[in-house]
């Protein structure tokens, strides 16, 4: 369980903090009996104490709790100390009802596309939700998950990443112990990368209008924001497939074959490339076929 807090700024009195020296976590424990705690509240406990520093205060604490017993509530506070020793006033309570968290989930299955993971497991026996964390290749997990709420379907789908960067994630079945989400251990799914894989499409409108000094295409622009460009195919007439003619891609609607003779018969087809890594490239645009006469 995380446990956190802000450390104060100021003195009550509004007058500057000068000498905030430590910090000390309250702790009262009692059972938990149907939805009820008997006991809380009547026997508080100092559970930690740390040092702090000047520049500590109005920072952003935690800390992480580990062997809790079932079937228990647990009440923390926090207090802080000036050089002195004298206390501030105790923080709000916090109550945990706490029991044994739900198992791990099973079958994970995560599958990546166009700025978007995909994730899949196993219902988990017991459990009232679901937690999803993620993290970058190389990074930690953050405290909080992606969802604002436990999920209540075994499935999710992350619309925050970004493509051709390397994620990892933990899900986390939650059960509902009265009022407090109490996490089960994560389980972590396989390296997965988004992808771009669509294809631009098609390019239309192309034209080919023979000129003195060779074939001149044009064509529409395509609407793609991720469009980085076009590629020009030819094939003469009796041959099967289609050439490449340019070796790079064309950033304009517009191209000039020079490499045409008198009399020959030419079939011309555009496609479009994206900026992905991929370099996904879209079907042929529809076929022009034009007769070099000049």
């Amino acid at each position: 369980m995380l446990l956190e807090w802000t450390l104060p700024k100021e003195n009550t009195d509004k007058s500057p903090l000068t000498n905030l020296a430590q910090f000390k976590i309250l702790r009262s424990v009692g059972d938990l009996v149907g939805e009820a705690c008997r006991g809380c509240g009547e026997k508080t406990e100092v559970f930690y104490e740390g040092r702090l520093n000047l520049e500590d205060k109005g920072k952003r604490m935690s800390f992480y709790i580990e062997d809790l017993a079932p079937r228990k509530v647990y009440v923390f506070q926090v207090v802080t100390l000036n050089r002195r020793g004298y206390p501030s006033a105790p923080s709000n309570p916090v109550e945990v009802f706490w029991d044994d968290p739900p198992p791990m989930p099973i079958k994970v299955r995560v599958e990546g596309g166009d700025k978007r993971v995909d994730l899949f497991w196993e219902p988990v026996s017991g459990a009232t939700g679901y937690n999803i964390y993620r993290k970058e290749e190389g990074k930690d997990f953050l405290s909080f998950p992606l969802n604002r709420e436990p999920l209540p379907l075994s499935q999710y789908t992350d619309l925050g990443v970004e493509n051709d960067r390397a994620y990892v994630y933990s899900i986390r079945a939650v059960r509902r112990v009265v009022k407090t989400d109490i996490e089960g251990k994560g389980a972590l799914t396989p390296r997965v990368v988004p992808t771009d894989l669509i294809p631009p499409s098609a390019p239309s409108g192309l034209v080919a209008i023979p000129l003195k000094n060779g074939i001149e295409l044009h064509w529409r622009r395509n609407p793609e924001p991720d469009l980085l460009g076009y590629y020009v195919y030819r094939r003469k007439l009796g041959e099967e497939k289609f050439k490449r003619l340019t070796p790079e891609y064309l950033t304009k609607e517009l191209y000039l074959d020079t490499e045409v003779e008198i009399g020959k018969d030419y079939e011309y087809a555009i496609t479009a490339v994206d900026h992905s890594p991929r370099r996904n490239e879209s079907p042929f645009s529809e076929e022009v076929r034009v007769k070099y006469l000049y």
